[in-house]
């Protein structure tokens, strides 16, 4: 096989491999938030919006900090053993991804499912005595006047600090990765 046909295989398979990750987050994000949101009281329903507003810009800023870093810092890093610069290092040269899956699949996910918990938070305000035509616009605008401020926002303090996020990521990530690899002990 071509350079060429392995390229667009390893493309096709990493397509496919995003349109079953959204579909499963999409599943598993909405089906949570739908069950929590509909059977708690308007404040735990609006909490639930700002946190996922909160998910979406965070993903947003990993995302952006992973593109713009430079593997170098993380390289000597690396060399001198620093807890995470591996994992960070791992991200960054798989930036196209990592920023395709935190940037497009959670951000789109999370800014479709705030829609939904947001219609529920109108529900909640209409029967309340607001008219529906309000609730709906006052929600929709806070949810969009965050998502796109908070990203706006993230995206200036993601490419300022770049090496900072992506770093601490990478630790976050290498705490999973010794706990993955601890061996458990055996029962007498």
């Amino acid at each position: 096989m071509s350079k060429k046909e392995k390229t667009k295989q390893s493309q096709q398979k990493w397509v496919l491999t995003v349109v079953c990750l959204s579909f499963g987050l999409s599943v598993v994000m909405s089906l949570l938030t739908s069950l929590f949101v509909e059977s708690a009281g308007l404040f735990v329903a609006l909490i639930s919006l700002l946190v996922l507003v909160s998910i979406g810009i965070v993903s947003d800023v990993i995302g952006t900090a992973v593109t713009s870093a430079v593997e170098q810092p993380f390289i000597a890093m690396a060399s001198k053993r620093i807890s995470g610069a591996k994992q960070a290092l791992q991200l960054i040269r798989k930036a196209e991804r990592v920023s395709s899956i935190l940037n497009d699949v959670v951000g789109d996910i999370v800014g479709i499912i705030s829609g939904s918990a947001g219609s529920v938070i109108a529900v909640y305000l209409v029967s309340l005595g607001m008219k529906s035509a309000i609730a709906s616009m006052l929600i929709t605008a806070f949810t969009s006047a965050f998502m796109i401020g908070g990203k706006a926002y993230g995206k200036g303090i993601a490419i300022a600090r770049s090496e900072t996020i992506v770093l601490y990521v990478g630790r976050f990530m290498a705490l999973f990765e010794q706990k993955k690899r601890r061996p458990k002990k055996k029962k007498a």
